[in-house]
């Protein structure tokens, strides 16, 4: 199935999720692996639905994680700690995996790691300015979700004076980018039926 712009919009302009939320796509892995790289304490994996997540309060020291296909997908809501250099590197260990956070009170950011090394990484809405050892792997993946890896804020000598204004660029792929570039690499999405459904919990730092 062709996943559109349509099938992220509700994660990347609605409130399913809150203002801060970072979803990590682990290739191969099962759902408690995922958590127990992760750093979840083995006695608190257990089943947990996002309602429950939510009702009882539990993020964000509380993880879900559910199966896309072949990926794990993981969800924080109110964090990141998938982006913490010794996480990511536990997450990736002898796999790949994508990661995309939105946050509305700072930067939103993509990366995209492979055994433990991060290849690329950028804020969507600055998608020129790359890290990673790899910057440039993702080039053509990048275009042809909309994203113009030659883009920065202010950059007139190759863009219009429409870009002096950044915030008024509505047009330009910002998370929805980012998640439609994560389907472009995975193949998979999260629908709201799979983040309704039954997920595994783990905790993970302290309670």
């Amino acid at each position: 199935m062709e996943i559109t712009y349509a099938d992220v919009n509700w994660l990347a302009h609605g409130w399913e999720l809150g203002d801060v939320w970072c979803l990590t796509f682990v290739r191969g892995i099962e759902e408690a692996e995922a958590l127990r790289r992760f750093g979840a304490h083995e006695e608190s994996i257990r089943p947990l639905s996002y309602r429950e997540l939510t009702d009882e309060g539990l993020f964000p020291h509380t993880v879900l994680a559910g199966r896309l296909d072949g990926w794990a997908a993981i969800i924080e809501r109110n964090g990141s700690e998938a982006m913490q250099v010794d996480v990511l590197r536990a997450l990736s260990a002898q796999t790949e995996l994508v990661i995309v956070l939105r946050h509305d009170h700072a930067n939103d950011l993509f990366a995209y790691a492979v055994d433990g090394e991060v290849l690329t990484s950028f804020d969507p809405r600055k998608p020129g300015w790359r890290d990673g050892s790899d910057p440039d792997r993702l080039l053509d993946a990048m275009r042809e979700v909309g994203f113009d890896p030659t883009h920065v804020p202010g950059n007139h000598l190759l863009h219009d004076e429409s870009d002096e204004n950044e915030e008024s660029n509505i047009d330009r792929p910002a998370v929805d980018g980012a998640l439609m570039l994560a389907a472009r690499l995975t193949g998979v999405v999260l629908s709201q039926s799979v983040l309704n459904g039954p997920l595994l919990s783990g905790v993970v730092g302290s309670r």
